[in-house]
């Protein structure tokens, strides 16, 4: 098996499959970053990561596919060995990536994500005055959801955060709604304002399947309680 990182891509419509091969590691990693990045500014929805040739990855790896998570491209890893699973593991944020067990399971659960992904953009940006909870690393405040849509939501807080602002890399809102129970969204932040009245942080939402759903059952709470 090669020590150098190489790839070739397969194209199913707008998915991409990456067949990679070597170690993903260290600069090396940081060209799959590179190529997710391109792949999504030329209209790609989805990457498929077939992990079948890699024997092992770093911390390095996980940032790229988790930057071309948060560029908004749908990615799914599949053939991953239990030792890169080890590693990939170890990041917290990148549980949202679904690691399947074959490239058919990817491409059919690809193809209902990007179907759930269309649905969801009849919801705009809505108001909402919903209690919940945040955590920043290991610090839990109290807020209020002020507004979401299908990529993004808004959150007021009082207490300031003890954490520096420019280190906060990955938050997960939690909220308690009525028949669905307590939820749990994941972002990150974009924006940290303040007004006279309260702190806000406008979050980016992964774009994952468990997310879309739930922004969606959220919409459709509030519409409810609204009327």
């Amino acid at each position: 098996m090669t020590e150098n990182l190489s790839f070739s891509i397969r194209k199913k419509d707008d998915i991409a499959i990456l067949d990679l091969n070597g170690k993903v590691i260290g600069s090396r990693a940081l060209h799959l970053k590179d190529e997710l990045l391109r792949l999504k500014k030329d209209g790609v929805s989805s990457a498929l990561l077939n992990f079948q040739g890699v024997s092992s990855i770093d911390s390095l790896c996980v940032f790229a596919i988790l930057s071309g998570l948060e560029s908004g491209l749908i990615t799914k890893i599949f053939h991953m060995n239990t030792t890169c699973r080890d590693i990939f593991g170890q990041n917290r944020a990148a549980s949202v990536i679904p690691i399947l067990g074959s490239e058919e399971e990817a491409l059919g659960n690809t193809a209902k994500t990007v179907s759930m992904s269309k649905d969801m953009r009849r919801y705009q940006r809505i108001a909402t005055n919903i209690p919940v909870e945040f955590s920043v690393g290991s610090q839990q405040q109290p807020g209020v959801l002020l507004n979401i849509s299908e990529g993004g939501a808004l959150i007021g807080y009082l207490d300031p955060l003890d954490e520096d602002t420019y280190n906060i890399r990955h938050i997960n809102i939690i909220m308690k709604l009525p028949v669905l129970g307590s939820i749990e969204l994941e972002g990150k932040p974009v924006r940290f304002s303040q007004t006279s009245d309260m702190n806000t942080i406008g979050m980016e939402l992964i774009s994952t399947e468990k997310n879309w759903k739930l922004v969606k059952q959220v919409c459709e709470v509030n519409t409810h309680l609204s009327k």
